[in-house]
């Protein structure tokens, strides 16, 4: 029996079939496209909802992923393992403490960096003075520094400077920028390298020495020292120097110069220098500085492990040495910055990961309210199609286009604003943290994609299957 009560059709009498034709007007695809576009605040809000949960996944992968290891350990540690005391080169003793760690066995490579501990100063420039100089002291005192400063017969002035001794393994681990670090050995000549330091990014300050390839260095080292007042020109004797309450400097009262040629000019990465700043700083081989500092106090011990079983045998030794037998002594390890770094990482994937699911959980309610609501309101007109001749088969469909509408066009906007705001994103955090590369991803978009087609099509599927356990006349009623 054919219903054409118009309460429910609002359509003149006539033959009660659904339209079987081809056209846009009557496809299940474009009632589907209609009925998004009742609502379009609401159908925007459910997108944009999804779509933010999509992005802050894909930009937690893009953090997660960009953060280079290779690029953090190299700002931090140059070797497995960085042996010195805890004042950084106290170094009475250390070469009993050495081999106390050789004796553990499983190091591959090894080698000793001795520090400055004896009176050396280089001969700059004026100019060259007052640029270093200039940045820690006031005019009056820079001029005063000029005027009372020792020169040599060219007129050079006296200026403070930090050299290194190295052996080889460690000098095989600094950044060679230009010339060649093999000549520092050569027996017959003296050859030195001009250490240049680096932005937090690992670019070269072009600024930050002097000498270049080629140029030539004097170095002046004291024989015989004495400390005096820089004011009235008073010398004091040595044991009332830690005593004495003017200004006190000290003064080379004997010496020997000698001229260097600059080989190489490198960088020496931060965790193997001094680790403080303020005056030039070269390196010599380690026979050429004990030769002529007339020290052998070594600054550090670096060595690497032959395997990860080695690796973490003598990280044990290390904590329980540094911690019970040799406590003015201190160690670095490789493996702590891999873990401090690895920590770091967690930490981005944690928080950017609870934030996507919250989100996500929102929108996805979002959608499931949309969906829910959308259908129990409409159940009368669902009724009235059907009544008219639309099958359920062809309702379920319907509804199942809808909902794989709402999810396609979340991941196209997802698509487009990973597109958008992926690159801008990615530079910003580039331009914070040195370790991080950018490098654009949309795996999180496609992986989710598939999780929202299921949902489009589960949700609708379920909701309909709930009201389609009433008769079409019994949904005709509650309607009225």
């Amino acid at each position: 029996m054919c219903i054409r009560d118009r309460r429910y059709t609002d359509v003149s009498a006539g033959p009660c079939r659904a339209k079987t034709g081809k056209g846009k007007g009557s496809s299940l695809l474009s009632m589907a496209w209609a009925n998004l576009g009742r609502s379009r605040i609401k159908t925007l809000l459910v997108v944009l909802s999804l779509s933010l949960a999509v992005v802050l996944t894909n930009v937690t992968a893009l953090f997660a992923g960009g953060f280079d290891m290779d690029k953090y350990l190299q700002s931090k540690v140059v070797s497995d393992f960085i042996f010195g005391c805890a004042g950084y080169f106290q170094s009475e003793g250390i070469e009993d403490l050495i081999a106390d760690i050789d004796a553990q066995g499983g190091i591959a490579q090894s080698g000793r960096i001795y520090g400055q501990t004896s009176y050396l100063q280089q001969f700059v420039t004026e100019q060259h003075f007052r640029d270093s100089e200039g940045k820690w002291y006031p005019p009056e005192v820079l001029e005063d520094m000029i005027e009372t400063a020792d020169k040599n017969d060219e007129g050079l002035i006296a200026n403070r400077v930090q050299v290194y001794g190295m052996e080889e393994f460690p000098l095989s681990l600094v950044n060679v920028v230009a010339g060649d670090l093999s000549k520092l050995s050569d027996p017959d000549r003296n050859y030195i390298a001009a250490v240049y330091t680096m932005d937090d990014y690992n670019n070269v300050e072009p600024d930050s020495n002097w000498m270049n390839v080629g140029d030539q260095v004097t170095m002046r080292y004291g024989d015989e020292l004495e400390y005096y007042d820089p004011t009235t020109g008073q010398v004091i004797p040595a044991e009332q120097a830690d005593s004495y309450q003017g200004s006190l400097q000290v003064r080379a009262t004997t010496y020997h110069d000698v001229t260097y040629e600059v080989a190489a000019c490198v960088t020496v990465p931060s965790n193997e220098g001094y680790r403080f700043y303020g005056a030039d700083q070269f390196i010599l081989d380690a026979d050429h500085f004990q030769r002529e500092t007339g020290t052998s106090d070594v600054m550090t011990y670096l060595f690497n492990m032959e395997s990860d079983e080695a690796d973490a045998q003598m990280r044990d030794f290390l904590e329980e040495y540094t911690t019970t037998v040799q406590t003015a002594y201190d160690y670095e390890c490789r493996q702590d910055y891999v873990s401090e770094f690895e920590g770091m990482r967690s930490m981005f994937l944690t928080l950017g990961g609870a934030l996507s699911f919250i989100v996500g959980l929102v929108g996805v309610l979002n959608f499931v309210n949309a969906v829910l609501t959308g259908i129990i309101t409409r159940k009368r007109e669902f009724a009235v199609l059907q009544a008219i001749g639309m099958t359920g088969r062809q309702l379920k469909r319907m509804l199942m286009l809808e909902g794989l509408l709402y999810t396609l066009l979340s991941i196209i906007f997802s698509l487009l604003l990973s597109l958008i705001l992926s690159p801008v994103l990615g530079g910003a955090v580039e331009q914070m943290f040195c370790f991080f590369s950018y490098g654009f991803t949309v795996w999180p978009v496609l992986l989710i994609a598939p999780v929202f087609v299921l949902l489009g099509l589960l949700i609708p599927l379920l909701t309909y299957r709930v009201i389609a356990r009433h008769t079409i006349v019994e949904r005709l009623r509650d309607g009225e």
